[in-house]
């Protein structure tokens, strides 16, 4: 019995040093491919997964019928500086930039999971809403799994209170 226990415990500090060197190293965003995601058209006819694993921020009459959506907050600020300062806090939530930039009012962004580097996309794009402010429409979603168990959904929510809290203090 005690020769089990031994060999269990080497066993699991065997896989537990395995799992660090890999996942520190760096090699779980080289096995992990985030491929490339297809282009997306903002709407409310937008195609969207059959699986639980993204997340949706819209303006109120341009959302796509899903339960996993919220709407958009109505920013104050013109659509620029909105754009300015979502690509300004992104990297506060891991954000990595791939395409887009202030003046598109478009951004595509890819987010990987702390512990287990899954890859996600973020798409963004900032939008003029008439009466001198903007709203957003983004869109998160994981590249593995059917469930992101509320990820994406807590990201972009915390993102934009971030957002939102930065452009209300600098009003």
């Amino acid at each position: 019995m005690r020769r089990m226990v031994i060999i269990l415990a080497w066993l699991l500090c065997v896989g537990v040093l395995t799992f660090a060197v890999i996942r520190f190293s760096g090699l779980l965003d080289s096995m992990l491919l985030a491929g490339e995601p297809a282009d997306i058209v903002f709407g409310p006819d937008m195609e969207l997964p059959g699986v639980a694993n993204y997340f949706v921020i819209c303006p109120q009459d341009d959302c796509p019928k899903t339960h996993r959506r919220a709407a958009s907050p109505d920013f104050k600020a013109a659509a620029d500086v909105v754009a300015a300062a979502l690509q300004d806090t992104a990297s506060g939530y891991d954000l990595k930039l791939i395409t887009g930039d202030v003046l598109s009012l478009e951004f595509r962004f890819l987010a990987r999971t702390p512990l287990m580097r899954f890859p996600d996309w973020v798409d963004v794009k900032v939008m003029p809403n008439g009466q001198g402010g903007s709203h957003i429409f983004a869109y998160s979603r994981s590249v593995y799994g059917n469930d992101d168990f509320g990820v994406n959904e807590k990201r972009l929510k915390s993102w934009l209170a971030t957002v939102a809290l930065r452009l209300s203090d600098g009003a």
